[in-house]
C-alpha cells in the first residue's frame, strides 16, 4: 500500500483510537494495522459524518490511491450507507442512521443480503432503543457474534468524534432547538471538560499549548481527555454558535466574553421561577450558564470530574433565565427544513400533490430568493443567485441573510418547479428531472394547452394562476399560494381581489380528480 494511504489512515487512527483499552476493542472497524479494515470510518467520513480537530483525512486523495477492487468497494460502501440513510429517513429514525451505518460497514460482510434487507435491518435499528437489546437481536437474526462491549466502545468514540447532522433540525441557521441538541449530543457523547476549549478535538499539539499559556488551569487531570472533543462551561455554547455547517467545523476564533456578559446583552431574561417550557433557553448562576433541553433538564459543562452534566433543574443554583442574543428563538416548525407532505401519487406528479406541496412550503415558512426552486438558502447559494440575477437579490441582500439565509426558498415558478422535480425516495430537488421543464412564468403560460382568463377558472385545486411574469397556485376554495416577492416570502391570499389575468393547466404535471 502506498505511503499517501499509509498516511492517511495514520491519522484516522490518531483521531479515533484514544487509549490502549479502545484501540484493542475497536476490532475491524478502526483497527490500529494499516490495512482497509479502516473503510468504515472513512466512508462514514465521506457520507455527510466528519472527523475533525487537526486530523482529517482528505478522503479524495485517499480514494485516488486505492486498486479499481478497493475503490468499487467504497463505491459500494457508500451506496449502502445512503440506502440507510434513506429508510431511516422515512421511518423518522434520522438520529439513528450513524448508528445503522457503523454496524452495517463494521459487521455485516459477509450476510446475505435480501430485496428488503435494509427495510428490515433498519426498521430493527430504529424500534431497539437498548442498545445492548439491539445487539442480542442482531446477532440472533443475522447469524452474528457481535461484542456489544466492543461495539459500545468503538461507537462511542466514533459518536465523541462526529458531529452528525442528523441530529439537528437547521444548522445553517443558529435556533434554540439545535442549541439544546448539541447540548444533549455533547452529554451524551461525553465531551470532556478543559478549560479554554471550544468543541474541538484536543490533541496532543494543543494540550500543551494550554498548558503552557495556563500552568494553574491545565493539569495532567485535563490530559484524558487527549483525542476527544472538549469545551469548558461557556464552551458548550459558543461551540455551537461558532460552529460552520458548510465546512464543518468549529472555529478556534470563539468569543471570550463571560456567562455573565452573555447575559447583560440579553434582550430577553426573567426570574428562574418564570423559566418557560422553550428548548434552548439560557439559564445562570453567578458565572456558570447551562442550557433548558426539555423535561426539567438542563445540561452544562460542569468540571474536569464530572464533565457535561444534564440535571433536574431543581439541582442547580441557578437564578435567572436569558434567550441567548445570537440564536433565534421559536419553534420546531419555525425551523424545520423537512419536506413533508401528503403526495398523491409519489409516481405521477399531479394537480392533488402540487396543491400538498405548496401548502406544506406556506406553512414552513419558505422564503423567496429569485432563481430558486425549493432547496434551503445557504451563503454559498445566495451569492450564487446574486452573480447571476443581480439586483433581483442583491438589493435585499441584508434582509435576506436576516430573514430567509438557512430557510427554504424559492421564487414564483421555482415554487411549481421545484415540485415536478422532487424525488420523494431521495428528498432531493433534481434540476430537470420528472418531464418537469426548466422555463419561466410566461414560457409556462405559452406552453399551457388548457388555459382561459381568470373569470372562466374551474374549481380545480392546483390549476396555475397567471399574470405577465409572475405565477402562483390554485388550491381551490378561492384561495392561492404563491412565492410573492423578497419581503413576503411565500404567502397564502384570496383569488378575488388580485391581478390574475388568466388560468391554465400546468403542462408537465397530470390533473386527476380528488380522491374520496
Amino acid at each position: 500500500m502506498s505511503a499517501a494511504v499509509v498516511t492517511a489512515l495514520k491519522k484516522i487512527a490518531v483521531t479515533l483510537l484514544t487509549d490502549k483499552k479502545g484501540r484493542k476493542a475497536v476490532g475491524s472497524i478502526i483497527a490500529i494495522s494499516v490495512t482497509l479494515a479502516l473503510l468504515p470510518a472513512m466512508v462514514l467520513m465521506a457520507i455527510g459524518n466528519h472527523f475533525s480537530g487537526g486530523n482529517e483525512v482528505k478522503y479524495d486523495e485517499f480514494v485516488r490511491t486505492l486498486s479499481e477492487e478497493q475503490k468499487s468497494q467504497i463505491s459500494q460502501m457508500e451506496s449502502d450507507g445512503k440506502q440507510i440513510a434513506k429508510e431511516m429517513t422515512a421511518l423518522s429514525g434520522k438520529k439513528n442512521i450513524v448508528k445503522a451505518q457503523m454496524i452495517y460497514f463494521t459487521y455485516f460482510e459477509n450476510v446475505q443480503k435480501s430485496d428488503t434487507f435494509f427495510k428490515d435491518f433498519c426498521r430493527t435499528v430504529n424500534e431497539c432503543h437498548n442498545e445492548e437489546i439491539l445487539i442480542k437481536v442482531l446477532n440472533m437474526t443475522y447469524n452474528l457474534s457481535i461484542d456489544y462491549e466492543e461495539f459500545m466502545r468503538s461507537y462511542s468514540m466514533i459518536s465523541n468524534v462526529s458531529i452528525d447532522k442528523n441530529l439537528f433540525l437547521n444548522l445553517s441557521v443558529k435556533n434554540n432547538i439545535d442549541l439544546a441538541a448539541w447540548c444533549e449530543n455533547a452529554y451524551e457523547t461525553a465531551w470532556g471538560f478543559v478549560p479554554h476549549t471550544n468543541g474541538n478535538i484536543l490533541s496532543e499539539e494543543k494540550f500543551r499549548s494550554l498548558k503552557k499559556k495556563y500552568p494553574e488551569e491545565i493539569t495532567e487531570d485535563n490530559a484524558k481527555f487527549k483525542s476527544i472533543r472538549t469545551v469548558d462551561n461557556m464552551g458548550l455554547i459558543t461551540s455551537y454558535l461558532c460552529y460552520d455547517a458548510e465546512k464543518r467545523r468549529i472555529s478556534e476564533d470563539n468569543p471570550t466574553e463571560t456567562a455573565q456578559a452573555l447575559y447583560e446583552k440579553s434582550a430577553v431574561k426573567g426570574d428562574i421561577s418564570t423559566l418557560p417550557d422553550r428548548l434552548g433557553t439560557a439559564v445562570i448562576s453567578e458565572d456558570v450558564v447551562g442550557i433548558y433541553v426539555g423535561e426539567d433538564s438542563v445540561v452544562y459543562a460542569k468540571s474536569v470530574d464530572e464533565g457535561i452534566v444534564k440535571e433536574p433543574i431543581s439541582e442547580g443554583k441557578w437564578t435567572a433565565l436569558f434567550e441567548i442574543s445570537d440564536v433565534q428563538y421559536g419553534d420546531i416548525k419555525s425551523f424545520s427544513n423537512e419536506i413533508v407532505f401528503d403526495e398523491y401519487d409519489a409516481k405521477k406528479k399531479n394537480n392533488l400533490g402540487l396543491v400538498q406541496w405548496a401548502i406544506q412550503a406556506h406553512e414552513n415558512g419558505w422564503g423567496y430568493i429569485y432563481g430558486t426552486y425549493g432547496n434551503v438558502l445557504t451563503e454559498d447559494l445566495l451569492r450564487d443567485r446574486a452573480a447571476v440575477f443581480g439586483c433581483e437579490v442583491t438589493d435585499y441582500m441584508d434582509f435576506i441573510r436576516e430573514n430567509w439565509l438557512g430557510k427554504r426558498t424559492a421564487d414564483c415558478v421555482g415554487l411549481i418547479k421545484g415540485y415536478g422535480w422532487y424525488d420523494s425516495k431521495t428528498g432531493e430537488i433534481v434540476v430537470g428531472s420528472n418531464g418537469m421543464m426548466d422555463v419561466g412564468a410566461n414560457a409556462m403560460f405559452e406552453n399551457a394547452a388548457v388555459k382561459g382568463t381568470i373569470d372562466t377558472i374551474p374549481e380545480v385545486p392546483g390549476l396555475a394562476v397567471w399574470s405577465d411574469g409572475h405565477i402562483g397556485i390554485y388550491i381551490g376554495n378561492g384561495e392561492v399560494i404563491e412565492a410573492a416577492n423578497t419581503l413576503r416570502g411565500v404567502m397564502r391570499s384570496q383569488l378575488a381581489g388580485r391581478e390574475w389575468t388568466h388560468w391554465l393547466q400546468i403542462p408537465y404535471i397530470s390533473y386527476v380528480e380528488e380522491k374520496e
